[in-house]
This record gives C-alpha cells, structure tokens and sequence, in this order.
C-alpha cells in the first residue's frame, strides 16, 4: 500500500512541475496580463576587492559604481539573454594616483520565476573587463576576462516596474605584479539595486 501511495505522489509531482512552469508564465488578470519578459534595469553598484587576510593595503575597501543591463526572452519568462555593461570607480584620497576607472561587459542566461508581481532570477555572464587608465605603470594588461554568476529579487511595485536587488560572485583578472594592486583591481563579489522597466 505504501508503494503505491508513493508511486502515485511521485506521478502526480511530475505532472505538476510542468503545470507550474506553465502558470508561472501564463497571463496572470491580477496584474494585468502577467508580468512583462523584457527588462531594462539600471542603478548603483558596489565592488568589493579581493579579500586578502595579509594584505597591507587597508585604505580601499571596495569600488562604488553603476550597472545596466537589459534581457530579452528566448523561452518565454523562463529563459533569457542578458547583456549587462557596469562601470566602477576608485579615490583613493590617501594615494590620488590610484584612481582606476573600469568598464565591464557581459552577456549571459538568465532564468527566472514570476511570483505574482515579483521574480527571482538567476545569472551567469562572461565578458570583459577594462581600465580606462592604468593606475600604476606595474599593471600588465588594462584589458581582461570578466565572469559574473549570480542571483537576485526584483520586488513588484507595478506591473511594468520592480526594484531590483541582486549579488554576484563578480570576478576579473587583472595582473598586476604588486600583490595590493592585484587585490585593489580584482573583485571577488558585486551587489546591485535600482529600478527595473519591465515591457
């Protein structure tokens, strides 16, 4: 009896699956039609550098900044393509030398779910990294492998409008042959909030 009592959960589990997918991305009449598959995001960012237990550089902690990106279907609201293109800053008021500016660009999958007015979303980009200048003559390459893999919530405020929150493990790699210089540059981790159009 319980054999089967399983089997029958098991069965109907696997029927629902699809069904679920299928409602996630059907029209919703509650917010009118459902929520959009494009987005248009654009807002602050903060860098974080690489963490370095025995680092002498203490003054730079990180890298304030912004980030765009927009994400078109592929399979309905489930599966995208997002392009993503953020810039970070460093002042350094102790060392006004070390001022790099860095433009990033990637491009990825997204997958996501919609809970009513909301989505949780998931990401992994690749692209590139560049300094616009180079903040010490030790630096080797100004252009570099960026990767960004991440998740994050976009908060319903209106059917064409949420606000996003989203982290990365957010990583490039610049050499540099100064360990500091190296764990100034290079990040270990972003996060990201600002407003999302939805269309």
């Amino acid at each position: 009896m319980y054999r089967k009592l399983s089997s029958l959960v098991m069965f109907a589990s696997v029927l629902a699956v699809p069904a679920g997918l299928l409602a996630q991305s059907s029209p919703d009449s509650r917010y009118g039609g459902g929520t959009p598959n494009f987005e248009l995001y654009g807002g602050y960012s903060y860098v974080f550098r690489t963490f370095n237990p025995t680092s002498t550089s203490t003054a730079v902690t990180g890298r304030n900044g912004w980030d765009a990106s927009l994400k078109v279907p592929v399979f309905g609201s489930f599966l995208g393509v997002k392009g993503d293109v953020s810039g970070s800053y460093l002042n350094d008021d102790l060392d006004p030398n070390l001022n790099p500016k860095a433009l990033i660009f990637l491009l990825g999958p997204q997958v996501s779910v919609h809970l009513g007015r909301s989505t949780l979303f998931a990401h992994g980009m690749v692209g590139s990294a560049h300094l616009t200048q180079k903040p010490l003559p030790d630096l080797r390459s100004d252009t570099t492998l960026a990767v960004a893999v991440g998740a994050g919530l976009d908060l319903g405020i209106a059917r064409n409008l949420a606000w996003r929150i989203t982290g990365d493990y957010f990583n490039t790699h610049y050499q540099a042959t100064d360990q500091n210089v190296r764990e100034i540059l290079n990040s270990n981790g972003r996060i990201s909030t600002g407003p999302v159009i939805r269309f």
